[in-house]
């Protein structure tokens, strides 16, 4: 049986919490502080933007 699209959705919202949790704590183990994970943080979302960017405008 399927798992319906809300289900597959909450699976996938729970993955992602227990998955940045875990990271989280790992950075948190290592040392970084707040601030330093929260530029890495931006870092990540920089990273993911311009993926993207190029998908849809791909280089010349």
């Amino acid at each position: 049986m399927n798992p319906t699209t809300q289900q597959a959705d909450e699976l996938f919202r729970t993955r992602n919490r227990s998955v940045a949790s875990a990271f989280y704590r790992q950075l948190r183990t290592e040392g970084f502080t707040h601030q330093q994970i929260i530029e890495l943080s931006t870092t990540l979302l920089d990273l993911v933007t311009e993926d993207l960017r190029e998908r849809v405008q791909p280089a010349k």
